[in-house]
C-alpha cells in the first residue's frame, strides 16, 4: 500500500504559506492547508489571521483575481481547526481545494458541510487524541478519510509525539479496513514507521519536511516506508 505524504504546517501569513508550498513543489501530490480560527484552537493561521491586508488576499483568490500557490501543480486539502467550517467550504472550493477535514469536536453542521461540498469536495473528519473513537460512528459512510492527531494539544507547535495514537490507528483500521487513515502531528522519520505499521496510509508531516535542509529527500524518505 502506497504511503501518501501531504505536508502541513500552520502559516500565519500568505507569504509564509507560499514559501512552505514552494519547498515541496513538484514533489508532493497535495498540501494540507491548516485553517485555525483562534477560537477552536488558540492560534490563528491564514486566511483567518488578524492582518486585514493579508486576509484580503484570500478574497482576491476567491474572486479569481489571484491564485493559491502552486495552483494546478498540487491538490489542496484544508484542515479546519475552526468552528463552523460549513460557512467556509464554498469559498475554499472556489479557491481550488478538493478535500476538507472537519474536527468532530468543533461546532459544525455536518449536513450543511455535505451540502456545501456537493460533488466538488471530498470530506473527512479529524479527531483530537482525547476524543473517543466512538465519535467516528455518525460520520462513517459519509467520509473517506479519518485523520487522527499524533499530539496531545492541537494548534500549538512543537508538541511531542503521543504514542496513544498507535492503538487508535489499529482500532480504526480493524473497524474500518477501507478508510484512509491520515495522521497529523509529530510525524517524522522516527515516528512514521510505527504509524505505518499500525495502519496509517497518509502522513501529514510538518517541520520534519518543511524545516529540513532537503525537504524533497525528507518527503521521499517517508514515502519509502511502504516499500
Amino acid at each position: 500500500m502506497n504511503i501518501e505524504v501531504f505536508p502541513s504546517l500552520p502559516a500565519p501569513t500568505f507569504a509564509e504559506l507560499k514559501s512552505k508550498m514552494e519547498k515541496v513543489r513538484g514533489v508532493v501530490k497535495a498540501f494540507q492547508i491548516d485553517v485555525a480560527d483562534g477560537a477552536f484552537v488558540p492560534s490563528r493561521s491564514w486566511p483567518l489571521n488578524e492582518d486585514a491586508a493579508d486576509r484580503a488576499v484570500f478574497d482576491r483568490i476567491v474572486a479569481g483575481e489571484e491564485a493559491l500557490p502552486c495552483n494546478g501543480e498540487m491538490a489542496y486539502e484544508v484542515h479546519f481547526m475552526a468552528h463552523h467550517p460549513e460557512t467556509m467550504i464554498p469559498d475554499w472550493i472556489t479557491a481550488g481545494a478538493t478535500r476538507a477535514l472537519i474536527h468532530v469536536e468543533s461546532q459544525h453542521d455536518f449536513d450543511a458541510c455535505v451540502a456545501a461540498a456537493g460533488s466538488q469536495m471530498e470530506l473527512g473528519i479529524s479527531l483530537t487524541i482525547a476524543t473517543p473513537l466512538s465519535a467516528i460512528e455518525p460520520y462513517i459512510g459519509r467520509v473517506g478519510v479519518i485523520q487522527l492527531m499524533g499530539i496531545a494539544t492541537i494548534g500549538v507547535q512543537g508538541q511531542p509525539f503521543d504514542p496513544r495514537v498507535l492503538d487508535r490507528i489499529r482500532e480504526v483500521r480493524q473497524k474500518f479496513p477501507d478508510v484512509i487513515i491520515e495522521v497529523d502531528g509529530a510525524v517524522n522519520l522516527d515516528t512514521a514507521p510505527s504509524l505505518v505499521a499500525a495502519g496509517a496510509t497518509r502522513l501529514a508531516p510538518g517541520s520534519y519536511v518543511l524545516s529540513s535542509a532537503d525537504p524533497v529527500a525528507a518527503v521521499r524518505a517517508l514515502e519509502l516506508l511502504s516499500t
